[in-house]
């Protein structure tokens, strides 16, 4: 029983309790649970009938629980070049960390070299790098501390062409203030 509507290169942050349906409403833009009721429209078109792949190329998900391969931070980022890794990670929060580290520094089996912090900012760096259209953010700075959870956010909000969806229990009034809209889930 939810209508919104989402405008491509605006920034909607999604507040709510815990249980609300805010990780839930970012599953269904992502096409995870298909035997929805109701129409999701993506320009017109219905989600059911757009392909996989072409979704994935519309959307990056950056979720709460992350996946880390056991090979170095680059390899954990992507094979793309090294200035946009830099890039990305930087955004992320991540450039101190590659300044001292590097990015063949060793993330161990899942990321366990890696605090959940780090973790939580090698998925938005992942996630930069795709630089598909839409961002979906699920709690995405949740595992950083409040200086940092701010500075990323605001990293994210600067970009320019992108639609972001971003899930935060963040109430931080000049940080939501920096949304095109705020939507509530009860």
């Amino acid at each position: 029983n939810l209508s919104a509507r989402f405008e491509a290169g605006k920034s909607y942050a999604i507040v709510g309790a815990s249980g609300s349906g805010k990780s839930t409403l970012l599953s269904l833009l992502m096409r995870s649970f298909p035997g929805y009721t109701g129409d999701i429209l993506i320009d017109g078109e219905e989600l059911r009938e757009i392909r996989t792949s072409s979704l994935y190329d519309l959307m990056s998900h950056i979720r709460q629980d992350v996946f880390l391969f056991q090979s170095s931070l680059r390899d954990n980022l992507t094979a793309v070049s090294a200035g946009e890794v830099e890039r990305a990670a930087a955004l992320a929060g991540l450039g101190e960390f590659v300044a001292e580290r590097g990015l063949d520094f060793p993330c161990g089996e899942n990321g366990n070299a890696l605090s959940g912090g780090e973790r939580q900012r090698v998925s938005i760096a992942r996630a930069l790098l795709r630089r598909t259209p839409v961002l979906l953010a699920d709690e995405a700075t949740a595992s950083l501390d409040r200086e940092t959870a701010f500075r990323v956010t605001s990293s994210l909000l600067d970009l320019d062409g992108l639609t972001r969806i971003i899930v935060t229990h963040s109430l931080d009034e000049p940080l939501l203030s920096r949304f095109d809209e705020i939507l509530v889930l009860r």
